[in-house]
C-alpha cells in the first residue's frame, strides 16, 4: 500500500529569501600591509638564495643560480663537502633539495641538512692542500 508523503510546499505564494544562494560566491580577503602578510619572518630568509622579497606589487628577484648549481651537482653525482656553522663537515652526494633543506647521501647514510645550518659547501675534488690565502 503506497504511503503518502507530506508536502513541504507551503500554501503561501513563493517569496525569495534574502539569504538564498544564487550560485556565485566571492572570496573576500582583507587588504593587509606587506609586514602583516608575512607568516614567519624569522624563516623567510634563505641563506643560500639571493632572492629579495620586496613589497606586495613587485616580484622576488632571483638569478636561480642556487637551483642551477644544485641540479648540476645532482645530475653529475658530484661528491660535495658541506661545512656546517659549528665547523662539522659532511662529505656526500646531493640527492635532493628544496627551499630550506638539502638531502645528502653520506656513505650509506641519508642526511637531511637545513640550509640555515650550512656555512658553505664545495666540491670535494676542489679540496687540495695548498697555501692558504686567509690567515
Amino acid at each position: 500500500m503506497p504511503v503518502k508523503r507530506a508536502s513541504m510546499e507551503s500554501k503561501s505564494p513563493a517569496r525569495k529569501d534574502d539569504n538564498s544562494f544564487n550560485g556565485t560566491r566571492k572570496l573576500v580577503r582583507p587588504h593587509l600591509p606587506p609586514v602583516e602578510r608575512r607568516r614567519d619572518p624569522v624563516h623567510m630568509d634563505d641563506p643560500l638564495t639571493h632572492a629579495r622579497i620586496g613589497d606586495a606589487h613587485s616580484t622576488p628577484e632571483s638569478s636561480h643560480a642556487e637551483a642551477f648549481y644544485f641540479q648540476k651537482q645532482m645530475q653529475q653525482q658530484t661528491e660535495m663537502t658541506v661545512v656546517m656553522e659549528d665547523g662539522e663537515q659532511l662529505h656526500g652526494i646531493i640527492q635532493w633539495y628544496d627551499k630550506h633543506t638539502v638531502k645528502m647521501l653520506a656513505g650509506r647514510n641519508r642526511v637531511l641538512v637545513y640550509k640555515a645550518a650550512i656555512k658553505y659547501l664545495y666540491k670535494t675534488s676542489d679540496d687540495h692542500p695548498g697555501p692558504s690565502v686567509m690567515k
